[in-house]
Formats: C-alpha cells, sequence, structure tokens
C-alpha cells in the first residue's frame, strides 16, 4: 500500500513533536499541534456534506488556514484544485464545469459566481457554507495511489489541463528532490509563492511539512518589510522564487539596504531565469541562486542544480532519482548528447493524466512517456539545459532558432525591462523573428539599436527582423509570458538595413 500525503505528515509529526511546524507573523503551531488541526478543519468539510471524492476549488490567499484546508481535503479524500484569486469570474465558472467540482471555498466576504455553492474562509480560518456542495457524477479512473490534488496548468497556449497528481506522484518528486538537493530537516522554509501554483505548494508548503522542517509563510512580498520581519525573526535559510520574485528583490536592494541574511539556499523555478536578472541578484545580495526544470505534470520537479557551491549558471541540473528523461527526435529517437529534442518523460512523479481531457492525453501520454512539448538537451555529464517550447521554434531558411537564445541577447541590451521572441510568416521569405520589447521605467529604445545590437552577438539567421516596443506583455500570475495573448499595436518596425 502506497502512503498517502495524510500518513506521512502523521508520521513526520510524531518524529519532530516538539519543533514549530508552521509560522506566519505571531502565530506559531508544533507538529504536536498539527495533526490535530488538520483533521478539525476536515470533520467541517464531512459535516458540511463534502464527500471524498469530490472536486473543490479553492480561491484564495497565501496564509496558514488556505494551507490548512488543503491538508484537510487530502485528509477526508477531497481532492482540492487551488486556483488564483486574480482569475477573472467566468474564468473560475469555466474550471468549476471542467473539473465537475461541488463546492467553491473563496476568501473573508468575496463571494463568486452567485448560481455556484460556496463557502468563505474567514479571517480567522472559520468555515461558513452558504450553500450545500453539489453532488459530482465524474469518476477519477482506479490507480495505485489515489489523487490527491488537481492543478490547472499555467495556460502559457489557452484554457488550462486539469492535471491529476496523486499522492505517490508528489510525495516521490518530494523525496527525490530532498536526496538530491543540499537541505536537511534542520533548515527553514520561507513560504512567498502562491499556493495555486504547484511549485509553489508541492516544494516551498509540503516538502517542508512532510520532512520534518520548519515552514514559515509570508502571504504577501508586500510589505517588504513584513518579509524580511519573518524572514529575520525565524532564521529562514531556503527561499524559491521565480525570476520576477528575484527580479523585484534586486529592484528593491537598489532603492534601499537590506539583507537576506540567513538564507543560504535560494532556487528559481517557474520558468527560465534571464542571466541578467541572476547576476542583478546576485550582485546586490552576494548569494547564488540555483535553477532547476519542473512542469505541473511531473508533480513538478524534473531537475534542479544540487547546491550554490556546484551549480551551473544557465543549466536546469541534474535529473532526479525518481524521473526518467530522454531527449528525442520527431520520430521518438533518442539524440545524442548535445543534440536539442523534445524532452520525454516516465517515472513515479508523472501525472496519470489531464482529468476529463481523453484527446489531450492521447497527444501527451503515449507508450509510458510523458511529452513535455519542452526543447532541451542534455550534455556527457547529464546536465539538462531547456531551449524552449516546441510549438515556439522558429524556422528561419531551414535553421532553427530558439527563441530564448534571442530573448536573453535583447535582455543585455540597455533599458530593456522584458522581451517576448516569436516567428512571422511571410509569404515570400517564410518566417521571420520578431521580437516584442518592454522599455525599464524611464527609457526610451529604437528598433534599429536593438537589431544593431543583436548583430554583434547572434548569427545573422538570429537577429530580429521585426521589433516592437510595447508597454507591457501579458503574463501569468507568476510572472511567465503568454506569448500566444500577445496582439500586436501595429507599430513594429522592420528594420532592413
Amino acid at each position: 500500500m502506497l502512503e498517502t500525503i495524510p500518513q506521512r505528515i502523521k508520521r513526520v509529526a510524531r518524529e519532530y513533536r516538539d519543533k514549530i511546524a508552521v509560522s506566519q507573523g505571531d502565530f506559531t503551531l508544533r507538529y504536536s499541534e498539527l495533526v490535530g488541526e488538520i483533521e478539525q478543519v476536515a470533520r467541517e468539510l464531512d459535516r458540511a456534506g463534502v464527500k471524498s471524492g469530490s472536486r473543490v476549488l479553492l480561491v484564495l490567499p497565501n496564509n496558514w488556514f488556505a494551507l490548512r484546508l488543503i491538508l484537510a481535503c487530502f485528509e477526508l479524500g477531497v481532492v482540492p484544485l487551488p486556483v488564483s484569486p486574480r482569475y477573472p469570474e467566468h474564468f473560475i465558472e469555466k474550471i468549476f464545469s471542467l473539473a465537475d467540482a461541488s463546492l467553491i471555498i473563496t476568501w473573508k466576504e468575496k463571494v463568486l459566481a452567485e448560481n455556484l455553492p460556496q463557502a468563505l474562509l474567514e479571517e480567522n480560518g472559520n468555515l461558513i457554507f452558504r450553500s450545500k456542495p453539489l453532488s459530482f457524477r465524474e469518476q477519477f479512473p482506479a490507480l495505485e495511489s489515489p489523487v490527491a490534488a488537481l492543478f490547472a496548468t499555467s495556460g502559457t497556449s489557452g484554457i488550462p489541463k486539469l492535471v491529476m497528481l496523486t499522492h505517490h506522484n508528489i510525495l516521490s518528486d518530494i523525496d527525490s528532490c530532498f536526496d538530491l538537493v543540499d537541505i536537511s530537516p534542520e533548515d527553514r522554509m520561507l513560504g512567498v509563492l502562491p499556493m495555486f501554483h504547484v511549485f509553489g505548494f508541492s516544494i516551498a508548503y509540503l516538502l517542508p511539512l512532510v520532512k520534518g522542517m520548519m515552514l514559515t509563510i509570508v502571504p504577501s512580498l508586500y510589505p517588504l518589510d513584513g518579509l524580511l520581519e519573518s524572514l529575520k525573526h525565524y532564521q529562514s535559510t531556503v527561499f524559491l522564487g521565480v525570476p520576477a520574485l528575484f527580479s523585484i528583490l534586486a529592484g528593491a536592494r537598489a532603492r534601499q539596504k537590506f539583507d537576506l541574511h540567513p538564507l543560504r539556499l535560494l532556487i528559481c523555478g517557474g520558468d527560465a531565469l534571464p542571466s541578467r536578472v541572476r547576476e542583478n541578484f546576485e550582485n546586490a545580495f552576494g548569494l547564488k541562486i540555483i535553477e532547476g526544470y519542473g512542469i505541473t505534470e511531473a508533480s513538478p520537479v524534473v531537475s534542479v542544480n544540487p547546491s550554490p557551491e556546484v551549480r551551473i549558471p544557465g543549466s536546469a541540473g541534474l535529473v532526479i532519482d525518481a524521473i526518467h528523461l530522454r531527449i528525442v527526435d520527431e520520430e521518438g529517437n533518442e539524440v545524442a548528447p548535445g543534440e536539442v529534442g523534445e524532452i520525454v518523460l516516465s517515472g513515479d512523479p508523472i501525472s496519470p493524466g489531464y482529468f476529463r481531457n481523453p484527446e489531450e492525453n492521447a497527444r501527451s501520454f503515449r507508450g509510458g512517456w510523458f511529452y513535455t512539448g519542452d526543447l532541451g538537451k542534455k550534455d556527457e555529464k547529464g546536465i539538462l539545459y531547456i531551449e524552449g517550447r516546441k510549438k515556439e521554434l522558429i524556422i528561419v531558411s531551414g535553421f532553427n532558432v530558439y527563441p530564448r537564445e534571442v530573448e536573453e541577447v535583447i535582455m543585455e541590451f540597455p533599458g530593456v525591462a522584458q522581451s517576448a521572441v516569436i516567428g512571422v510568416k511571410r509569404d515570400v521569405r517564410g518566417e521571420l523573428i520578431k521580437a516584442y520589447v518592454v522599455p525599464a521605467e524611464g527609457a526610451t529604445l529604437e528598433p534599429l539599436q536593438i537589431v544593431r545590437f543583436c548583430k554583434q552577438r547572434l548569427p545573422h539567421y538570429k537577429v530580429p527582423r521585426i521589433v516592437e516596443i510595447v508597454k507591457e506583455l501579458p503574463q501569468t500570475v507568476t510572472g511567465k509570458i503568454m506569448k500566444y495573448a500577445i496582439k500586436s499595436s501595429g507599430a513594429e518596425v522592420e528594420v532592413k538595413e
């Protein structure tokens, strides 16, 4: 019988009973109290008619009560689906329908979609049920380990797919990640990432509690003084972030003097870390960021640099032991080291599939492998490098161009805040490279200068020929640019020199 998350937490709680498990502001909770808190909320859900196997949408901010609710769902066999409070109401209703959900739980007085059953999570942690949960029709497939949670994919290609993650998926990924990275139960996690994102939930919030660490929850990055106060008071040593978060901290350091002591392990995930963001942060704080690669369907960590001392900047590190990774060509044949191909995965952390989506399951889960749609390469030592998304590959005069490489160069140009590179079709010349560029505050950018800058650093076929200066780019709530949602303003400039 495979261990479930509640079983693991109970075992760890007995071992570390006198240690602080969770802190937030002035609040602390010891491991000896943790299980009782979770079981109390599970009983409340049960009394309200929330049934095992049902799906519950959680539209909640970051705090201990939201995390306790997720853990209570696990205890009862209810499947939580955390979503961003910033999603528009119609989008939340769409996800509710896709999940065949029974209930939405929101924060305090926020009421969504009056026609759907809801409960409110109050500021003191109490649950107020405004209506009875719906009965559900769709059952999960029979699996060796039950489905623990659903996570909506980040949506960089449209409507999210609902990824099923089992208890064993999540625990096997956490265990393997913990074994590879330089981390121990004596470390203390500072949790800032959103809980609705699988990287934040699984690694920042759940990993500490199934490994006997202390978790400090910071509900928001702002005001920054709150984060720094929690860091210093609870002496956190481990911090997880996305590129946007490290960029914000480096920018804040340029305006006011502060340090991040005693943090020693900083891990970036969620998206590629631009080299300029990494350098700005490391120069500001004297701390090294280690990078990894993950995807929701892998629970989510696939690979990571084990420690700051052995990291290779720009790489995604070593593949964790629980996952088998191959780099394949269009025919599914494994390519030689150093060659770029599609990343395909198998192993215990890999999702059993998408919920209620047979077409996508047939497309992405084939022959015991998950086809990620991501392009990458491995060197002779097994170090993984990510090149971008397969569907974003640009072919210029027969040459492959990976947008990330061009974006990295554009980001080096003074006054650039963000860039997104795509391919655009031209009837006569095939694809051309187009760059959308966001200027930094107070900066003025000229397309011709950007193109000339790229010419000095890239082969001719990788140089963008079309540049459009824009005020902003559409992003997911974790800062990942949604290229499919970019709309031209018509102010593009084609540089022909």
